[in-house]
């Protein structure tokens, strides 16, 4: 999966974000971490974009979803469809990790 990311903006492009399913379960993610952002998905390049307000999203508090992530990039990586409740889970870990962050 491929990122770029800057203050106010997130870019993750991957053809994994073609699935309907895996795309909703990562933009409801997107969404906890911050409701203001504007989410875009564009199709040719299975690419989510979110633009938010910068000073919504503080970076390190972020940092403990890195081993999540870590642990589900390889899976996203070399994707098939059998993978697919592989990855969702992945993904329903880390947003019950975003739910508990923000308690």
């Amino acid at each position: 999966m491929e990122y770029r990311y800057f203050p106010g903006r997130l870019r993750f492009r991957d053809p994994v974000l073609r699935d309907t399913d895996i795309r909703n379960a990562a933009l409801e993610v997107v969404r906890l971490i911050c409701p203001q952002a504007e989410i875009t998905y564009k199709e040719s390049t299975a690419s989510i974009l979110a633009l938010y307000p910068a000073d919504k999203v503080n970076p390190d508090s972020l940092r403990p979803l890195v081993p999540f992530l870590l642990r589900l990039e390889p899976k996203i990586r070399f994707y098939r469809p059998n993978k697919k409740s592989i990855i969702l889970e992945g993904i329903a870990e880390i947003k019950s990790q975003v739910e508990k962050m923000r308690k």
